[in-house]
C-alpha cells in the first residue's frame, strides 16, 4: 500500500466512527481536532446513516403530540 498516507489512515478512521453512530464533537477529541469545523472535513457520512436519520425524524414527526 505505497500510496496510503497517515491522513488517508485518519479521515477513514473518523468516516467509520460517525457512520457507526460516534457523535462529531466525540471524534474530533479522538483525532485530537482544536475546532469543531476541522472534524467536519473528516466526516463523511454514507448514504445509509443520511436515510437513518431522516427517517428517525419522520417517525418522531410522525408521533402523535
Amino acid at each position: 500500500m505505497p500510496d496510503v498516507r497517515i491522513h488517508d489512515l485518519r479521515h477513514s478512521a473518523a468516516s467509520f466512527m460517525v457512520n457507526s453512530g460516534v457523535d462529531l464533537f466525540a471524534v474530533g477529541k479522538v483525532l485530537g481536532h482544536a475546532s469543531y469545523q476541522s472534524t467536519q472535513r473528516y466526516s463523511h457520512l454514507a448514504n445509509d446513516t443520511l436515510l437513518a436519520a431522516v427517517e428517525a425524524g419522520a417517525a418522531k414527526q410522525a408521533q402523535p403530540a
